[in-house]
């Protein structure tokens, strides 16, 4: 297993499958990585034997190993990397002594290989010896490159995916992550009318109602805070005038609030009780709803906590995938080898141990034997 592992997380960094320069996502059916899984992860799924694969127009795959059941597991990959943006030869893939790095023995190097590709390594090479399955195990990879559920819609819906147990596979420092905060952009447009700056009785300038936008956000309406999650949040994180000229008021301000989800909070509720918090601000005033993810939350007892439960557990305030499954009514966790902190390391050097890799690929094994084999 370890030199397939090796070699596979190798062909993964070395494949270029990060959001381009300049840009912060990646739109579905993208062809330039809709050619990287052609070229690089179907050959090796296909390699792997599954009885059956399934794939989707935007690029995602599903292979089914075992029997066609609706009550197996779903071990979904992630190919889109995000993080190791500043790298220097970020797809030139090399094994290096992970110590200079922080991590314990050797140690392969390249974009996405903390993120999501020493996961989807331990994932491929967990399921190249499952035999004698009595319930489905679904390999999943999924496109998703605009940090929303679209990809998971697609899977569970487009390739019809039936499971009962689901685990994502993400670095989590080989921890299991039992929930999350969900969130939903919030975008706020404040409309007004241009003129002069010199004569700004002639427009109407939106910049302090959508100022008056910002302030009152400190008073939003939250729940209490979760005992593991922490608190429900609203944080305006953008601010955009249009258009933009020399002395000139805009006619536009559009404000993007994150709104941070707790479990029982819907993003369509959480939007529309920003919108009656913000109600009468302004006479020209839009609230919408943008991108958004489901909160998760998964119960310690459940058979697929019990499967990895040689392995600590925990809480994440960030938003991920898992909540989709979660709202399915789908038990799902994250678990996976490679670090959770967003500091200077994932943006200017990704790296992963291939030892932990290891430990991962065998607890997806030994998960994937308890629940369906």
């Amino acid at each position: 297993m370890a030199d397939y592992l090796e070699s596979t997380l190798l062909t993964l960094v070395g494949t270029d499958t990060s959001v381009p320069a300049g840009a912060t996502e990646i739109l579905p059916g993208d062809s330039r990585l809709h050619h990287a899984v052609d070229s690089a992860v179907l050959p090796l799924i296909d390699a792997l034997g599954p009885d059956e694969i399934r794939r989707h127009p935007c690029g995602d795959i599903a292979a089914r190993f075992g029997p066609d059941t609706a009550d197996g597991l779903l071990l979904q990959t992630y190919i889109v990397s995000q993080h190791g943006n500043l790298m220097a030869d970020p797809h030139a893939g090399r094994v290096v002594d992970g110590e200079t790095l922080g991590l314990s023995g050797p140690t392969v190097v390249g974009q996405g290989a903390n993120q999501n590709k020493g996961p989807m390594a331990a994932a491929l090479a967990a399921v190249r010896d499952l035999t004698s399955l009595r319930r489905a195990v679904w390999l999943t990879v999924n496109c998703e490159g605009r940090s929303s559920h679209d990809g998971s819609r697609r899977i569970y819906g487009d390739l019809e995916v039936r499971v009962a147990h689901s685990i994502l596979a993400f670095g989590t420092n080989l921890a299991v992550s039992l929930g999350n905060r969900g969130r939903v952009d919030v975008e706020i447009t404040v409309g007004g009318s241009s003129s002069h700056s010199s004569q700004p009785e002639l427009g109407r300038n939106p910049i302090p109602p959508a100022a008056a936008v910002v302030a009152r956000l400190s008073d939003t309406p939250l729940p209490p805070p979760h005992p593991d999650l922490g608190p429900a949040t609203a944080t305006p994180y953008q601010f955009r005038c249009d258009p933009i000229a020399p002395h000139t008021l805009p006619s536009t301000v559009r404000v993007v609030v994150d709104r941070r989800l707790l479990p029982g909070e819907r993003p369509d509720e959480a939007v529309d009780g920003l919108r009656r918090h913000l109600d009468g601000l302004w006479p020209e005033l839009d609230v919408a709803a943008g991108a958004s993810m489901f909160p998760a939350l998964v119960d310690s007892a459940t058979p697929v906590v019990s499967a990895l439960g040689r392995f600590p557990t925990m809480y994440s305030r960030n938003a991920f995938d898992a909540g989709y499954g979660c709202s399915l009514g789908v038990p799902t966790v994250m678990f996976g080898p490679g670090k959770r902190d967003f500091g200077a390391g994932v943006v200017t050097a990704e790296a992963v141990s291939l030892s932990d890799c290891r430990v991962a690929a065998a607890a997806f094994s030994e998960a994937a034997r308890a629940l369906c084999g």
